[in-house]
């Protein structure tokens, strides 16, 4: 299986403060993007975290979005895995990041591709060397 996952961090996000501390408004974003790419959402759960930012997830079956708010330094993680069952892709994938990244709208962000189960090693996982931009544009698919 050849997966993809992907972990974000996300800098100096000019959403507003209060909607880094909105479990809902974060949980409509999130399933928004997730069906836009036609995925049958299997569990979604979102709350408060101890530190009064958000942790939430989206699960399909063979799709998980995961993201963690830090209010008090602007700051977002998103993680990101899919395996090709639903058709997905990386551009599909980098649409749905850029989706969410253009919401809280970082200056500055991180992006982490792990490969899983690729064919020259097909039980391991491969690191990628990180993508670090001052701008979200740079990691994005053209």
């Amino acid at each position: 299986m050849n997966s993809m996952h992907f972990l974000g961090e996300w800098f100096d996000c000019r959403a507003a403060l209060t909607a880094l501390r909105d479990p809902e408004a974060i949980r409509a974003l999130c399933v928004e993007h997730v069906m836009r790419h036609h995925v049958s959402i299997a569990y979604d759960f979102f709350t408060l975290s101890a530190h009064r930012g958000v942790i939430g997830a989206v699960m399909a079956d063979d799709l998980h979005i995961v993201v963690r708010t830090f209010p008090e330094r602007d700051a977002v993680n998103v993680d990101l895995y899919a395996a090709p069952s639903h058709g997905t892709d990386v551009a599909g994938m980098f649409q749905l990041l850029a989706g969410l990244c253009d919401d809280f709208r970082p200056a500055r962000t991180v992006l982490h591709r792990v490969q899983h189960g690729t064919d020259t090693m097909p039980a391991s996982r491969v690191p990628i060397a990180p993508t670090q931009t001052f701008g979200a544009e740079r990691w994005r698919a053209a």
